[in-house]
């Protein structure tokens, strides 16, 4: 069907109610206030190897979400919005035919039966990084056979592009997240884009327009369900069990975002650069992330050794090795903790 044979009064209806949740969006994620981190440093921790990988290759890994350490570490948001649409779901009756039900319906099963059951996946990639650089349950988990925290520069004023690094896959856009993991501020986080996105929907005109113009490819009910998708998915991907709080986690979130575009998409002729490393006896899927300017080093600021290393050898080598692959003014030192592992 031709653009021009839609109904042109039932398009510009719905493409009010599309710029209406967009500007929504917009409020949300350009002109409201962000948290920032504590210093202008954040901390990854890793092994010796993984050191070696990130200065000798001048590059980071965002490891596949559905991979990590954690095996919960994206479906537990999964369940939890699940869990609001159906108390929203409850609480919010509607007639069978209602455009806001079969929305908040279609969601649900989304990010409930389909992702949780893993019948659909969006690949959302994670770089994980802490607010203190001599953590000791970091140093647990990395630091028994040598550990190293590798402190990163962080503006405070533009935690989307100003990272210092980018995905290799140019579809992906990558953002500084601060974790959330207090259950009850999740809740109202997801509730905080629901509640008016979906009344949007309850506008009889509103309803009638995109039912008229359903498989518009612009303001079709698709491009809506999209939209709202992704801004779920904002939201989703920042949160973690109350259990991980000690680790005071920010992460480096990359995705194929709907909302902001970064680079090019060429419709998938150009195959998306996904590598693989073997952990455990399988397969992890992870992204590169690059230096935003080739000709320039990651924006590493510090390196500690941790606490089971010696202090003046482990960082003579660092030295050495920051030496040879180019890296200057980085500031290294060793971990004061005394420790048992």
């Amino acid at each position: 069907m031709l653009l021009s044979e839609y109904d042109k009064s039932a398009v510009g209806r719905a493409n009010v109610a599309l710029n209406k949740i967009l500007g929504f969006h917009y409020s949300r994620e350009v002109t409201s206030p962000k948290e920032s981190p504590p210093s202008d440093s954040l901390f990854h921790y890793t092994t010796a190897d993984g050191l070696k990988g990130i200065i000798e290759k001048n590059e980071l890994w965002a490891t596949s979400a559905y991979f990590l350490n954690d095996s919960a570490e994206i479906t537990y948001g999964y369940g939890l919005l699940k869990e609001v649409l159906d108390d929203w779901l409850a609480k919010n009756p509607r007639p069978e035919d209602s455009l806001t039900l079969g929305l908040a319906r279609g969601l649900r099963k989304s990010f409930g039966e389909d992702l949780l059951e893993r019948n659909v996946i969006w690949p959302i990639y994670l770089a994980c990084f802490c607010e203190d650089d001599n953590l000791l349950s970091q140093w647990r988990t990395y630091g028994q056979s040598g550990g190293y925290s590798l402190g990163f520069k962080v503006p405070a004023d533009d935690l989307l592009t100003g990272q210092g690094f980018k995905p290799e896959p140019s579809i992906y856009t990558s953002k500084w997240v601060k974790v959330e993991y207090d259950r009850d501020a999740q809740a109202k986080k997801f509730s905080s884009v629901l509640e008016p996105v979906l009344a949007v929907f309850d506008d009889p005109d509103t309803a009638r327009a995109i039912a008229t113009v359903r498989d518009h490819p612009l303001v079709g009910y698709s491009n809506f369900y999209r939209v709202i998708t992704d801004m779920l998915l904002e939201e989703l991907v920042s949160f973690k069990n109350e259990a991980f709080k000690v680790e005071e986690e920010w992460r480096v979130v990359v995705r194929q975002r709907q909302l902001t575009k970064q680079g090019t998409d060429d419709g998938g002729k150009t195959p998306t650069p996904i590598h693989f490393r073997s952990s455990k006896g399988m397969l992890v899927p992870y992204v590169r992330l690059i230096p935003t300017d080739p000709a320039k080093k990651l924006p590493i600021a510090c390196i500690r050794s941790g606490p089971t290393l010696d202090k003046v050898t482990a960082g003579m080598a660092v030295r050495m090795m920051l030496e040879r692959s180019g890296f200057s003014g980085v500031r290294v030192e060793g971990s004061d903790i005394t420790v048992r592992f």
